[in-house]
């Protein structure tokens, strides 16, 4: 019971807490399209693939080729001197849309938010005016 209740304090503390990190898998997973062992599984990442991600709890948001996801934080190993697995701060936008509406865009690379897959042209610059 008590290791019931020390868990459970634990997963509370860690809601709502996010951080982009760098992870790599330590087997073969599954990128889910829901934070759920039900979620639909839009890709399957090989072992010892190298991914940036943000964690909430128990899944990690992250995308592995050109396709986003979850991914359970037990199938990945923190890369040292990369940013924790959890901690305060972290952004996703689903889309140049959502970032545009978040009053954020365009982001560089390198900040929190920033993202491959919204920058079309590769230029560092995510959801620049013209792109989607």
């Amino acid at each position: 019971m008590t290791n019931i209740l020390r868990a459970s304090a634990l997963a509370l503390a860690l809601l709502g807490a996010a951080q982009a990190a760098t992870a790599v898998t330590t087997t073969t997973a599954n990128l889910r399209r829901a934070p759920s062992m039900s979620g639909a599984v839009v890709a399957v990442v090989p072992q010892g693939r190298l991914l940036t991600v943000a964690c909430q709890g128990s899944w990690c948001r992250t995308t592995y080729q050109g396709r986003g996801g979850y991914m359970a934080r037990s199938l990945l190993r923190p890369v040292p001197r990369s940013a924790p697995l959890a901690g305060q701060g972290t952004r996703f936008f689903a889309s140049c849309q959502a970032m545009r509406r978040a009053g954020v865009a365009p982001l560089r690379i390198g900040n929190v938010g920033y993202r491959v897959g919204l920058d079309q042209n590769r230029n560092g610059w995510a959801c620049e005016l013209g792109e989607r």
